[in-house]
C-alpha cells in the first residue's frame, strides 16, 4: 500500500498565495507575476522553508502590486458592485429573487461578518440566516459567487479597455501614495533608535505595518501609518522631556 505524502506544513498559506496571484488585476502580469509563481512552486516543493520567508514573499508581492490592486478596487466599487447586484438577481429563480429583493429593501445584508459591530454580533444568527431557508441560502450564495465572477470579468475588460486611462491614472496616484507610506514607515523605524526602552514596541509596529502590504492581510492604510507615527512621536517627546 502506497504511503501517503505528508501534508505541507504551510498548505493553507500557500493556497491563499495561489488564490491571491489568480485574483491580481490583469495589468499586473508578465515577468512580475511569473516571478511570484516560481516562488510559489519553490515553496510547495520545499516544505522546509520557514513560514516567515513565505510571508515576506507574500508581503513583497503585496507591495509591488498594491497600486494596481487599489486602483482596481476603486473601479470595482463604482462599476463592479452594481454589476454584482444585476448578475445576482439574474441568477436567482423568481421566488427566491422576490424574497431576496424584499430582504435587501428592508436593509438586510448578506455578509454578516462585514456588518457585525461587536463580538456579540458575530455569535448571533445573522438576519440573512434567519430570513432564508437552508436551500434558499445555498441558492443565493451560489448565485453570488457566479455574480462576482461575472463582475470581475467585466472590470478586467474595463481596466484594459474603455476605462484604461482612468485606471492608469489611479495606479500612478497609488504609486505616489505607496512611496509616501514607505517613507513614513522608515521614519517610524528611525524613531526606534531614539529610545532603547521603546525600541521593541516600535519595531513590532513597524513589522505589523510592513506585513500590511501582504495580499492576504487586511491591508495598510494612510490613516493607520500616520496614526502610529504621530503616537510614537508623542511618546518619545514625552519620554525625552521627562
Amino acid at each position: 500500500m502506497a504511503t501517503k505524502a505528508p501534508r505541507h506544513p504551510h498548505t493553507y498559506t500557500l493556497d491563499l498565495f495561489d488564490l491571491a496571484l489568480d485574483r491580481l488585476p490583469p495589468t499586473f502580469a508578465g515577468e512580475a507575476k511569473d516571478k511570484y509563481r516560481e516562488r510559489l512552486a519553490y515553496f510547495r516543493a520545499h516544505p522546509e522553508v520557514g513560514y516567515d520567508e513565505i510571508m515576506k514573499t507574500i508581503a513583497a508581492l503585496g507591495k509591488e502590486s498594491w497600486p494596481h490592486r487599489k486602483a482596481y478596487e476603486d473601479l470595482y466599487a463604482v462599476y463592479g458592485r452594481p454589476s454584482e447586484e444585476s448578475h445576482l438577481l439574474d441568477n436567482l429563480d423568481q421566488a427566491v429573487r422576490q424574497k431576496f429583493e424584499t430582504f435587501i429593501h428592508e436593509g438586510g445584508k448578506i455578509n454578516h461578518i462585514e456588518s457585525a459591530k461587536s463580538a456579540d454580533d458575530l455569535h448571533q444568527a445573522s438576519p440573512f440566516e434567519r430570513y432564508f431557508a437552508p436551500e434558499e441560502k445555498f441558492a443565493i450564495q451560489q448565485a453570488l459567487l457566479l455574480a462576482r465572477e461575472a463582475a470581475r470579468k467585466e472590470i478586467n475588460e474595463l481596466v484594459v479597455g474603455k476605462k484604461k486611462y482612468d485606471y492608469d491614472r489611479l495606479v500612478e496616484q497609488y504609486r505616489g501614495l505607496r512611496q509616501r507610506l514607505e517613507g513614513q514607515v522608515v521614519e517610524l523605524k528611525n524613531l526606534a533608535e531614539v529610545s532603547e526602552k521603546w525600541r521593541p514596541d516600535i519595531m513590532d509596529k513597524v513589522r505589523l505595518l510592513e506585513e500590511g502590504w501582504s495580499v492576504v492581510e487586511s491591508g495598510i492604510s494612510e490613516q493607520v501609518v500616520a496614526s502610529e507615527l504621530d503616537y510614537w512621536k508623542g511618546v518619545l517627546q514625552t519620554f525625552l522631556h521627562a
